[in-house]
């Protein structure tokens, strides 16, 4: 009644879908997040495996690359 119940959709984040990276909107999020923490050399080597990425999406930080996951300390 009056649209109270409905449902809605979860948010999304608009910058977050128009990325061109490998990853889940979650993970785009979380890795925008924690990418300023890393030195100017480790934030270009997380960019390039991403860009050299080739599988599936990645949507947990268990499936992320094993090197990103030693520079980021996960």
């Amino acid at each position: 009644m009056f649209g109270l119940f409905k449902k809605t959709a979860a948010p999304t984040h608009e910058a977050a879908e128009r990325t061109d990276v490998p990853l889940s909107p979650h993970m785009t999020l979380m890795m925008a997040e924690e990418l300023p923490i890393l030195d100017s050399a480790s934030r270009v080597r997380v960019y390039e495996i991403l860009k050299e990425y080739d599988g599936p999406l990645i949507e947990t930080q268990e499936q992320l690359p094993q090197e990103i996951k030693d520079l980021m300390d996960l």
